[in-house]
């Protein structure tokens, strides 16, 4: 649920060239719906805010230099402005949910956490990093409860699933390449949420 209400969040707050009020609605009720479903259902928010300002940096950009607010730049701070305060709200009462206190996991929770090789967690947690946006695009192989080493840990360089983690960390490096250069043209093509997805 957590990585269905995620990507419905991201299409439909970005779906139109510039979302309307609704649109924006609709992907924070997805967001929240999101991380009520697990904890890191909040980085939905974040993402949102990096794409809005993606999609809109020409005209921030001409903002900064101009030193003069355009239409569009108002509607870009009202968006922004209500996806982060509702984000504030929402991780308000997901803490209130837990009674004021961070979840606590044990070792049977999170046994990469609790490994005494620092190699090790790197290794898995960079892993599970690539699983997770794997499962993000292709949601073949969900799991109520990914615990007690249903993913077993990655413990050397030779495993075959680290060619997963490169290609994730190496795609990841070509997005942030793209959107580097996408933001130094003046006229900013708008990339299609789906397609950027199918191209993974």
């Amino acid at each position: 649920m957590n990585n269905s209400t995620g990507v419905l969040s991201c299409v439909g707050g970005h779906g139109d060239d510039q979302p309307d009020s609704n649109s924006v609605w609709l992907s924070i009720v997805l967001g929240g719906l999101s991380m009520l479903a697990k904890e890191t259902g909040i980085t939905v928010f974040l993402l949102n805010v990096a794409y809005d300002v993606y999609r809109n940096w020409a005209s921030l950009k001409k903002t900064i230099l101009d030193v003069r607010w355009s239409e569009e730049t108002h509607q870009f701070g009202r968006r922004v402005s209500r996806v982060l305060l509702s984000m504030g709200v929402l991780l308000a009462v997901r803490l209130a949910l837990l009674q004021g206190s961070l979840p606590r996991f044990s070792q049977q929770d999170n046994p990469t956490a609790f490994h005494p090789s620092l190699y090790v967690r790197l290794l898995t947690f960079c892993y599970l990093a690539a699983f997770n946006w794997w499962l993000l695009l292709c949601p073949a192989t969900l799991s109520h409860d990914w615990q007690m080493g249903s993913i077993p840990l990655v413990t050397s360089i030779s495993d075959p699933r680290n060619l997963l983690t490169f290609i994730a960390f190496f795609a990841a490096l070509l997005f942030v390449y793209r959107g580097l250069l996408d933001c130094e043209v003046i006229e900013i093509s708008i990339i299609n949420w789906q397609h950027c997805l199918v191209l993974v």
